[in-house]
């Protein structure tokens, strides 16, 4: 949008140029009266540049309210399922960050900018340029794990989710540009760009600026090789904003980057559509080599494999499921006689399976309530410094619970201990997780390595022999948790629970059990960890771009 953000307007001075500063007794003389003529000719001028601008002003302030209106309207109609919506989220976050700084700007001189300030300082909640930016992240991570079209998202389109999406402005598809860029995307970056581009032809009201976009995508193309195109962009940015602060010297950087390459920086075709180069170098990591995603793939194990059980692609052979069962356990344990235990077996080395109907809604709800205030940020554990950090491949706030909390958590480690057989006398205290947008945890072990720093050492207790995830809700998409290495992908339902084992008998940890917790696309997660044998506050040693740890 072009917002007037100086529109303090001193009528005072607006006026002064035309407004005598000394007596001059006009109405002695009818000469000096029909000079009054001219004077009230530039009054009319000067008041109507003053409603122009005014008028401006307020149908940008009347635009930005219709985007508040429509992000409430629609989260009327079903709150939950709204707020558990990644895009209307991201939406949510946006309009109240940088579309609310936007707007306070632009009336910052009016008279009413007072009724404003009692909004901003009256205690309510707002998200920071922290919460906009991580929003956005989460949503670029939601289009790289499932596959979605740029085109796809900003129609609002996501499937399996269960309300209704809002359609992207401009500006909204220009924000998520710019954080693509922030993560050296660059890929990822033109696609949101020409979006925006696209979008903003067609706005009324613009909600970006055009010199803004071709500026992002003369460096998006630098940046992946395109110097004659980058040129070719700054041209035409240059055509429109001739006084751009920047253009001018970033085209001369790029003529000279060129005439030092030669015809070696793509020289070979002038594309006229950036689409079609991009189409090109789609499948070739070859100007994308230092991404983060490039990285991932190259420095943690099965991440490939990941995104595609994150995808519900099926990657495990036939004959290795035919092996597979269903059935009532008892596990030997005399108290699970009369009520033996639903069990779905889904793999067998290493060993992993489900176990549903295991809680009841009534302590579900319990527990998230109970949880709820307690929530914070979820750290993993530096695997050099043994300190406890937070990770941009750990995105989730979690709460931990003790037994004595309340009879009911106690009663659910006792449901633990029953069907597992396993003691949970030296068991982690329940960790409850809930997974905000995009939420996610990238493969990671549930034991410490060899040679990696232990941030509990001084409990005195031993690597995690199994892990017990119960399920407090349904996920409408995404969100599942997958065994890269070995095809497994665990579907949260809700009053269920997965289990396998971290160890093998020796107590050497079993690497296959590499895990993670797909991004949630639609829904909302919450799943309590038990893991027996080591309470400690470590689901931590994770393998994320912070912290590579291979085979």
């Amino acid at each position: 949008m072009k917002y007037h953000t100086t529109l303090v307007i001193n009528v005072t001075f607006l006026f002064s140029y035309i407004c005598p500063l000394a007596k001059t007794e006009v109405y002695t003389a009818i000469a000096d009266l029909g000079q009054l003529l001219d004077t009230d000719r530039e009054i009319i001028k000067a008041l109507e540049n003053y409603l122009a601008i005014e008028q401006e002003r307020i149908t940008n302030v009347r635009w930005l309210k219709e985007q508040f209106e429509k992000v409430y309207k629609t989260a009327n109609q079903d709150e939950e399922s709204f707020l558990t919506n990644p895009i209307n989220a991201f939406l949510l976050v946006k309009r109240l960050s940088e579309d609310w700084q936007t707007t306070n700007r632009i009336i910052e001189a009016a008279t009413s900018k007072v009724m404003v300030q009692n909004v901003s300082y009256s205690g309510l909640l707002f998200p920071d340029r922290e919460d906009l930016s991580g929003a956005a992240t989460a949503l670029l991570r939601l289009q790289d794990t499932y596959l979605l079209e740029t085109s796809q998202l900003a129609r609002g389109e996501i499937e399996g989710a269960k309300s209704r999406s809002l359609e992207f402005t401009a500006g909204d598809c220009f924000q998520l540009g710019y954080q693509a860029v922030a993560l050296e995307d660059y890929k990822r970056a033109i696609q949101w760009l020409e979006e925006a581009l696209d979008r903003l032809e067609r706005e009324e009201l613009k909600s970006a600026n055009k010199p803004s976009i071709l500026e992002f995508l003369a460096h998006c193309a630098f940046k992946l090789n395109n110097v004659k195109h980058a040129i070719k962009i700054t041209r035409q940015l240059l055509a429109i904003a001739p006084t751009h602060p920047r253009a001018h010297d970033n085209l001369l950087h790029y003529e000279s980057v060129l005439n030092t390459k030669g015809d070696t920086a793509f020289s070979e075709e002038d594309y006229d559509d950036y689409s079609a180069y991009y189409s090109e170098y789609e499948e070739s990591d070859e100007h994308d080599s230092h991404s983060l995603r490039a990285l991932k793939r190259a420095l943690i194990p099965a991440f490939d494999n990941y995104e595609k059980l994150c995808r519900g692609e099926h990657i495990r052979s036939y004959l290795e499921e035919s092996r597979l069962k269903c059935r009532y356990t008892t596990n030997n344990n005399n108290y699970l006689l009369l009520q033996p235990v639903k069990q779905e077996i889904l793999s067998l080395d290493p060993f992993i399976c489900m176990f549903h109907d295991v809680i009841s809604d009534k302590d579900i709800e319990l527990f998230k309530q109970i949880a709820l205030p307690l929530l914070e940020r979820a750290t993993v554990t530096n695997p050099k410094s043994g300190v406890l950090e937070t990770a941009t491949y750990r995105v989730s706030k979690s709460a931990w619970l003790k037994d004595v909390v309340h009879p009911r958590i106690a009663h659910a480690s006792q449901v633990v201990k029953d069907i597992t057989g396993l003691e949970t006398s030296t068991a982690e205290e329940l960790h409850i997780i809930n997974y905000g947008i995009g939420g996610h945890y990238e493969p990671h072990y549930d034991f410490k390595k060899k040679g990696e720093a232990d941030g509990f050492a001084h409990l005195g207790t031993g690597n995690r022999i199994a892990t017990w995830i119960y399920y407090l809700s349904d996920v409408d998409a995404g969100g599942a948790t997958v065994f890269p290495k070995v095809g497994v992908s665990v579907k949260p339902r809700k009053g269920s629970a997965a289990f396998w084992y971290n160890l093998r008998q020796n107590g050497e940890g079993d690497l296959n059990t590499i895990h993670a917790a797909c991004p949630v696309l639609s829904g909302s997660k919450w799943a309590p960890f038990s893991e027996e044998s080591n309470p400690t506050d470590s689901d931590d040693q994770a393998i994320g771009i912070e912290s590579i740890h291979t085979d």
